[in-house]
């Protein structure tokens, strides 16, 4: 009779006792808990002002690493020379100077063909040289530029691809530098007009650019970029006066081709974290290069959602 009464009993008290219980435990942990709390609530905000005082360090380092890397008062004294020089005098007094057209690509032919080119052998201004510099294509794009039968355009391919930094973003920001370089060493014209082998122009993009630059004797004049979603169709403009990280890109840029000695496009530049077209164009902001500006838009960027392309000059490694 004993174990026939006290099963059931202990199954009606189970739920009381373990209450009972549950209470009692709330009762003495809750002071813990709550010290816990405070204590890690310290402990994150310790945290968040070590690595706001770490990423204060490390900004001012990058600072002064790319004042040393720079070399901004040699270029100075070396642009001082060039505007000295009698050939940087005569080349405002041309009236229908040269203009090289400078691409860099890699086995993207189809849209260089379909896309890019027919946009600048369109241009209303006529007196213009076309550079091709591939970054050891190794499609078909030599025989299809020459097919084009078209004394205006130089095809160059290098002999090998350069060595890009494995990381990905690295790889971005240099990727197609050596080519832009090459095609700076090739062109014969006064002027240089960079332009990215998947991205168009209007038609006055030179003529209006090299009006700009004479009028104002700007050694760099660009315009208002639009950049085109490929998957949605949204676009956003790229332009600010002065040129400003993320708001100004070469492609929308003329630039005297004495320049391109003084400042050659960094292969390098991911060292100090920055794409390549603008860490030459803070070079250039920073050594006193006269820099003019439109705000009409003189282009279009053809990119998509995974691209962080907005001011580099880039051709896919």
């Amino acid at each position: 009779m004993k174990r026939i009464f006290w099963r059931p009993l202990r199954k009606r008290m189970d739920p009381y006792l373990q209450a009972r219980v549950a209470e009692g435990a709330d009762r003495a942990l809750s002071p813990r808990v709550d010290t816990l709390r405070e204590e890690l609530e310290g402990l994150r905000q310790q945290v968040e002002a070590l690595a706001s005082q770490l990423n204060s360090g490390v900004s001012e380092l990058r600072a002064i690493t790319a004042a040393d890397y720079d070399r901004i008062p040699e270029l100075r004294a070396a642009l001082r020379a060039v505007r000295a020089s009698e050939e940087y005098a005569a080349v405002w007094k041309r009236d229908r100077p040269l203009i090289t057209v400078r691409i860099a690509t890699y086995n993207r032919v189809e849209t260089l063909l379909e896309r890019t080119l027919p946009s600048v052998l369109a241009q209303t201004y006529p007196h213009f040289e076309v550079v091709v510099v591939g970054d050891h294509c190794t499609d078909d794009t030599a025989a299809r530029l020459a097919a084009l039968d078209d004394d205006r355009v130089r095809f160059h391919n290098l002999p090998y691809r350069a060595d890009y930094p494995q990381d990905d973003r690295q790889r971005w920001m240099v990727a197609g530098t050596p080519g832009v370089n090459i095609g700076n060493d090739l062109a014969r014209g006064d002027w240089i007009a960079p332009l990215d082998d998947d991205d168009t122009w209007t038609p006055d993009h030179l003529e209006l650019l090299l009006d700009l630059a004479l009028a104002g004797r700007y050694e760099v004049a660009y315009g208002l970029l639009r950049r085109r979603n490929l998957l949605d169709g949204t676009e956003m403009d790229i332009y600010r006066y002065p040129p400003a990280h993320a708001a100004f890109g070469f492609q929308g840029a003329l630039m005297l081709r004495q320049l391109t000695p003084l400042f050659e496009n960094d292969e390098r530049s991911f060292v100090v974290n920055e794409p390549g077209d603008w860490n030459l164009c803070r070079r250039m902001l920073l050594a006193g290069v006269r820099f003019g500006s439109t705000e009409r838009c003189v282009g279009h960027l053809f990119v998509f959602p995974r691209d962080r392309r907005i001011t580099t000059s880039t051709t896919d490694p």
